[in-house]
């Protein structure tokens, strides 16, 4: 029984430790390139780059959150996907601007980008040369 024990112990540390090591080195790093706030000042968009290696293509993407609270990246991987509204490894992404307090316009095309329509109560849309973009 002893012997099990250690044996089970060992490898708990082994996990553990891998677990550390992917958690402290993630695979993919998250670049804040520029963030806008809402005209209310509820919400922040923030545009990001997210560098997964040599093998993979830079992802540009815009991502909502409230303005109280901070953007998490995943624990192994390093990504931040919560609140993501737009993504493209084809465009940059600095065409986005809030045109009212609940409403942001992203000036691309559909086809090369994923984009979705609301996030919470903010809803998305494609005219960012609206003139009361901000």
């Amino acid at each position: 029984m002893r012997k099990f024990a250690i044996v089970v112990l060992g490898l708990m540390t082994l996990v553990l430790s891998g677990a550390f090591v992917v958690h402290s080195n993630p695979l993919c790093g998250e670049e804040a390139i520029t963030e806008k706030t809402s005209p209310d000042g509820h919400y922040v968009a923030a545009l990001m780059s997210r560098n997964c290696g040599a093998t993979t293509h830079d992802v540009a993407h815009i991502n909502v959150r409230e303005a109280s609270s901070r953007f998490r990246p995943g624990f192994f991987d390093g990504t931040i996907h919560e609140g993501e509204i737009w993504a493209s490894s084809r465009y940059s992404g600095e065409r986005f601007c809030w045109s009212g307090p609940r409403r942001i316009e992203i000036g691309y095309p559909a086809d090369g980008a994923s984009t979705v329509n609301t996030w919470r109560d903010v809803t998305v849309g494609d005219n960012y040369r609206n003139p009361g973009c901000q």
